[in-house]
Formats: C-alpha cells, sequence, structure tokens
C-alpha cells in the first residue's frame, strides 16, 4: 500500500467543495438531483456566489481528483482542520441538505454524515438538530 505524504495545502474553500462531492458520493451512486443540487449550493452560497467561475471550476476539478486518489476521508479530515468553527456547522448542513435532496437517507449516507460530524467536530446532539432542520426544509 502506497504511503501518502499529509494533505496540507487546502483552504476553507477547498474543504467546502470537498464535502459536497464526499456527500454527493456517499451513497456510492451520484444521482442526477443530487449533482444538480450540488452544483446550485454552491453557486447560491455566499461564499462562492461571486467568484469567477474558471477557480470554482478548478477547484471543483481539484478535489473530485484528490478524493478519488485518496479517498473522500483523508480529504474531509485535511479539510476540516481548515474550517473555522463558524463554517463547520454549515458544511455540516450543506452536506445534510445535499444527501437528504431525494427525501431519504441511505445507511451509507448516514454513515458518512456520522463520520462528517466527528471530522467537523459537532456533538451528536448539534447533528441532529441540523438535521432535523434540513428534513424540514424538504419537506415542504
Amino acid at each position: 500500500m502506497a504511503t501518502h505524504a499529509p494533505i496540507t495545502d487546502l483552504d476553507a474553500d477547498d474543504a467546502l467543495i470537498a464535502v459536497l462531492i464526499a456527500a454527493m458520493e456517499s451513497s456510492g451512486h451520484a444521482s442526477a438531483a443530487e449533482a444538480e443540487r450540488a452544483h446550485h449550493i454552491i453557486w447560491s452560497t455566499r461564499r462562492f456566489h461571486d467568484r469567477e467561475g474558471g477557480d470554482v471550476e478548478r477547484r471543483i476539478e481539484r478535489m473530485r481528483l484528490l478524493i478519488g486518489e485518496r479517498g473522500a476521508a483523508p480529504v474531509l479530515e485535511a479539510g476540516a482542520k481548515k474550517l473555522s468553527a463558524r463554517l463547520r456547522p454549515s458544511a455540516f448542513a450543506l452536506a445534510a441538505d445535499l444527501v437528504l435532496v431525494d427525501g431519504r437517507m441511505e445507511r451509507l449516507e448516514a454513515k458518512f454524515l456520522r463520520s462528517l460530524a466527528a471530522d467537523l467536530g459537532l456533538d451528536t446532539a448539534e447533528a441532529e438538530r441540523i438535521l432535523d432542520v434540513i428534513r424540514l426544509k424538504n419537506s415542504a
């Protein structure tokens, strides 16, 4: 098994994009609804709304390649360290919104969200509160 150097060159923007890519792929298959929602989330999030499209697209492709090469877990673990305490619940909410876009949560998606919450340092109660709000939002 190849040993990889630690992932140290991510910033908060990369981390948020990695969270969305990993969430989209957490069930083992990305649905069209999830891909569409991921695109919408990226471009409607205040952080990326006014960014140059080429920069964001390059970041998306870089995170896709990194997750493909290294796996989601080490990329998310490294990315979580780059997110401020203020951004961590938001990152979890964005991932939950993407996972729940189809109105249901598969076993692998639930496992992904538990792992992401741990990486982000969210306690179980906070993660559940966020999930409750996203479920309510998506039930409308």
